[in-house]
């Protein structure tokens, strides 16, 4: 009876020890979904207090709107119209339209990150509409250095704000649909598996911004 105890801890401990000298596809994308890089949320920037105008004139309501992005925060109720003051031209004063937060843009605020504007002129608000999520690993293969390569796939889901943008906005739509290709290199230490992201394929991978 004693023996037959000791051949099965055995067989388990044996069982244990091979499982994390190999790095399964399941443990792979569990390290890869917990890493700070993996998580970043997708976002949309809204600029507040900044006039809207080309080198040489004001942009109307109607040039404005005609990029859905905008139509969509003016149909959230989150911005209104105010006049800003811009130099236009060859340093002409001119009156040009600008996006200034509403009560309820307000609110919804709280869930935004603040920020300024590249000019120093107004606020940036950093809108999330969704997060990074592993759909699944694609590929492991065991590299000469002793670590692991992981390619995996990956889409950004969206929360509620994006579900909302998604009907809203085709590019939102598409941005959503897609789903990309990374990697990451594994390697195991004392205390096992370490991931570490390969850089993203695109600066707008890593960095998470709807296009406007």
């Amino acid at each position: 009876m004693r023996l037959r105890r000791a051949l099965v801890l055995a067989a388990i401990a044996i069982t244990t020890a091979c499982s994390e000298r190999t790095l399964s596809a399941e443990r792979a994308g569990n390290l890869i979904a917990v890493l700070d890089g993996f998580k970043r949320d997708a976002h949309f920037t809204i600029a507040t207090g900044v006039p809207f105008q080309s080198l040489s004139r004001c942009l109307s309501r109607n040039e404005i709107e005609q990029r859905r992005l905008y139509e969509f925060v003016l149909k959230q109720g989150w911005v209104r119209y105010e006049s800003r003051e811009a130099l236009v031209g060859f340093g002409t004063k001119a009156s040009c339209i600008a996006f200034a937060l509403t009560p309820g843009g307000m609110a919804a605020s709280s869930q935004w990150t603040k920020g300024r504007s590249a000019s120093g002129q107004g606020i940036v608000w950093i809108v999330p509409i969704g997060r990074r999520e592993l759909v699944r690993v694609t590929k492991l293969t065991a590299a000469p250095d002793g670590s692991t390569q992981v390619e995996f796939d990956w889409k950004w889901t969206p929360n509620d704000t994006g579900v909302a943008l998604r009907m809203a906005a085709p590019n939102a739509s598409t941005f959503f649909a897609q789903t990309k290709k990374s990697r990451a290199s594994c390697r195991r230490a004392d205390d096992g598996w370490r991931c570490v992201l390969a850089p993203w394929p695109t600066p707008a991978d890593g960095l998470g911004e709807l296009p406007s």
